[in-house]
C-alpha cells in the first residue's frame, strides 16, 4: 500500500470513517467470508469460526486508524491475516487451558508465530476468489437477467452461442454484445476492488 493522495479514496482509506456504511458493507462482503474460511481451515467449528470472524471484524473497526499502509513492508492483507491468526491463537489457547493442553493440529497452529509462504499464498488466492465473487454479485445486479445469462452461459459455462441465443430469444449479435459488455464490467469491477484494497 503506497501513501499517495489516492489512499484516502480507497476502500481501506474510507474505513477510517466509522460512519461510512457503504465502505464497511463493501469491506464485509469481501473480507468476512475470507476470514471465516481461514478460521475453518485452522480447525475451528462453524459456530466458533463465526464468533472469531465477528471478533476480527470488531478488532479491525477498533484499530483501522492505527494501520500504517505507508510502510514499505505493510499490506492490508498481511495486517488482516495477523489479526485473524492472533485471534485464532487466542481461541485455541483458551480452549487448551480448559482441555489441559491436548496435542492436535490446533496446538500446532497456536505455536506458529508467522504464516508460512504456503499459508500466505493460500490466503491471497482465497482473497482473489472472494473479490471475484463480490464483483459478480455487483455486476449481476446492474444488468438485465437475459444479458447476464448470455454472458454466464457462453463465457463461464462455455455453451454454444447458437444454443444460448435460441433459449434467450436473442440474435447472435446481441449475445456477443451482452457477453462483451458484462465481461468488461466484471473485469473493471475486479480491478477496482483490487485497487481499492491496494492488493492488485
Amino acid at each position: 500500500m503506497n501513501s499517495t493522495p489516492d489512499t484516502r479514496y480507497s476502500l481501506i482509506g474510507k474505513l477510517q470513517d466509522s460512519q461510512d456504511a457503504e465502505a464497511w458493507e463493501e469491506f464485509t462482503n469481501i473480507y468476512q467470508p475470507l476470514i471465516f474460511r481461514l478460521c475453518i481451515s485452522k480447525g475451528l467449528q462453524y459456530a466458533d469460526a463465526t464468533d472469531v470472524t465477528q471478533e476480527v471484524l470488531a478488532r479491525v473497526a477498533d484499530t483501522i486508524g492505527r494501520f500504517d499502509g505507508g510502510k514499505k513492508s505493510s499490506s492490508f492483507r498481511g495486517w488482516l491475516y495477523r489479526i485473524t491468526r492472533n485471534l485464532v491463537i487466542d481461541f485455541f489457547r483458551h480452549r487448551q487451558k480448559n482441555l489441559l493442553l491436548q496435542s492436535d493440529r490446533s496446538t500446532h497452529f497456536a505455536l506458529e508465530m508467522e504464516p508460512t509462504p504456503e499459508e500466505s499464498a493460500e490466503f491471497y488466492l482465497e482473497f482473489q476468489q472472494q473479490v471475484f465473487r463480490a464483483a459478480v454479485q455487483a455486476v449481476q445486479s446492474q444488468v438485465q437477467p437475459a444479458t447476464w445469462q448470455a454472458f454466464w452461459q457462453t463465457e463461464i459455462e462455455q455453451r454454444p452461442v447458437t444454443d444460448v441465443a435460441r433459449e434467450l430469444d436473442m440474435n447472435h449479435g446481441a449475445v456477443y454484445m451482452a457477453r462483451s459488455r458484462v465481461f468488461t464490467r466484471l473485469k473493471n469491477a475486479v480491478e477496482q476492488r483490487l485497487h481499492e484494497t491496494h492488493e492488485g
